[in-house]
């Protein structure tokens, strides 16, 4: 299965670490957040790689290469302009894509039993499948809604602190199973992101998406605490 990574963003909350470097490639356990994104999918089985970059790319094009070093394939995607945005930065990979593939992003850490997410995601005939986690904050980024079989109503990006009064939260946890006609849906040379927009607009379509519950270790390093806490974790 192909793994689309995004990892186009400037890292503002990580200034002035990222002055240098794009987020992705800044350091946790020896290596970068890339790389070890890479090594997470090739213990998974998954080899084959399109990374959609944006700031900085030629470090991390420049790292990687054709990602011989490590036996997989990596292919990039590189925007003409200004990052499109989650979604937006991905469209060019429709001509790449002909079956289920993967979406992640490049700045998160984490264990998962991904044959398990796909196992699911045949399961149910999920047109996308949301892979949430149980989250403690007071206040979280995200609120995904379902019901007792795992479909999914409602995703509520930066909810209001009434919509998150309820005995659980779950979030987004950056990791999604799309079938290949979501390139339908994602606005060619128009900002969108999965979040604030082709969620919302696929589930008030009626299409089939889903959520499976993260069980294992995430971390979203969008901060310097967040940073700061892997390291600690990872030893650096």
């Amino acid at each position: 299965m192909q793994v689309i990574i995004v990892a186009g963003g400037r890292g503002e909350r990580l200034r002035p670490l990222t002055d240098r470097f794009p987020k992705p490639m800044l350091k946790v356990g020896g290596i970068p957040i890339l790389e070890d994104a890479i090594n997470f999918f090739k213990k998974n089985k998954m080899t084959d790689f399109i990374l959609a970059l944006s700031y900085k790319s030629e470090i991390i094009t420049g790292y990687f290469g054709r990602g011989e070093k490590w036996g997989v394939k990596i292919r990039y995607l590189l925007p003409k302009d200004t990052p499109l945005g989650t979604a937006g930065d991905i469209i060019l990979a429709r001509n790449f894509i002909k079956d289920t593939f993967i979406v992640t992003y490049g700045d998160i850490l984490r264990e998962l039993d991904v044959a398990q997410v796909i196992k699911s995601h045949k399961k149910n005939k999920a047109f996308g499948t949301i892979v949430i986690y149980n989250n403690k904050n007071k206040h979280p980024k995200s609120l995904i809604r379902f019901d007792e079989s795992g479909r999914v109503s409602e995703f509520l990006e930066r909810p209001k602190i009434h919509e998150t009064k309820q005995s659980e939260v779950w979030s987004n946890g950056s990791f999604y199973i799309f079938e290949p006609q979501i390139f339908n849906y994602i606005p060619v040379e128009k900002r969108s992101d999965f979040a604030y927009d082709i969620f919302p607009k696929i589930i008030s379509l009626g299409k089939r998406v889903y959520a499976y519950k993260q069980k294992g270790f995430f971390i979203d390093i969008g901060s310097k605490a967040k940073l700061d806490q892997a390291r600690r974790i990872f030893k650096i």
